[in-house]
């Protein structure tokens, strides 16, 4: 009996994929490069259709506000460096938390910041999506 329920354990809560986890990491990596390259066409297949993104300041963004944004002259984030990254898949959704600093401008000002992010992604048509995300700022003194 006891052999058996560990069996069935085993089966009802199976070690991610490697396979999947790598995709994942590709996609999280494509992220943040197309940020730093502006590169809206990569967005544009990343982030899915009804996005919602929660921003370090409480501003809650639909995924059409965030990819004007990120289109506009004045705003560029020419780095992002991502570290602490912890991944969990469950099925064909995940969850990535991880810090990221931030170097580039917003709206013509300069930003260097360091940000704690939640990004929540769905595996659908075969590729990972991101469905929503929500970022805190790491006060200056405990970076």
């Amino acid at each position: 009996m006891l052999m058996l329920l560990w069996v069935a354990w085993g089966q009802a809560a199976p070690a991610e994929p490697l396979e999947a986890m790598a995709e994942l990491a590709a996609v999280s990596k494509a992220y943040d490069t197309a940020i730093s390259r502006r590169d809206m066409a990569a967005l544009e297949k990343i982030l899915a259709p009804g996005a919602v993104f929660t921003t370090a300041t409480g501003r809650v963004m639909e995924r059409a506000a965030v990819l004007e944004m990120l289109a506009q002259l004045d705003t560029h984030y020419e780095t992002l460096e991502s570290g602490d990254i912890r991944r969990r898949i469950n099925g064909n959704v995940a969850v990535e938390t991880g810090r990221v600093r931030v170097r580039g401008k917003r709206k013509g000002q300069p930003v260097d910041e360091t940000q704690r992010y939640t990004d929540v992604w769905q595996k659908t048509d075969g590729r990972w999506r991101l469905i929503a995300e929500h970022t805190s700022l790491v006060p200056q003194e405990t970076r």
